[in-house]
């Protein structure tokens, strides 16, 4: 049996936990993925000390799903990313999220799903119009 992909969203606030309850309501349950919050006080120290431990403990493949590039929750995935084997991907969205969740299982490898991520990522911030034109 394939090892199931490991998912984690490092954000600002509360996004993460909402994106994952907002890709349920699409998708389901999704098992095996943990929002970790930066909060109003916490330092860049605060936060490493809050993810390191439980994005240690997971097993085989591993995926962060950052909010914005340059923040103090993608700093942290950087220093964790020096430390183990971890892919990144800044920027995240609800239909990335989706696409990461969907392609676990797929057979796909690692590089697969985040090349899938990125562009899905970005074909998604568009207008309406140019969506429905491809």
């Amino acid at each position: 049996m394939e090892e199931q992909l490991s998912i984690f969203i490092f954000n600002h606030g509360r996004f993460g936990e909402e994106l994952i309850k907002s890709a349920e309501l699409i998708t389901g349950k999704i098992d095996n993925i943990q929002a970790f919050s930066l909060l109003p006080g916490m330092s860049i120290e605060d936060f490493y000390e809050k993810v390191k431990e439980p994005v240690q403990k997971k097993e085989g493949k591993k995926l962060i799903l950052c909010d914005l590039f340059g923040g103090t929750p993608c700093n942290v995935a950087m220093m964790i990313s020096l430390q183990q084997k971890i892919d990144i991907v800044c920027g995240v969205n609800l239909p990335m999220l989706i696409d990461v969740v969907l392609s676990r299982g797929s057979g796909k490898s690692l590089d697969e799903i985040v090349k899938g991520a990125l562009e899905t990522g970005q074909k998604s911030v568009s207008t309406p119009e140019k969506i429905q034109r491809g």
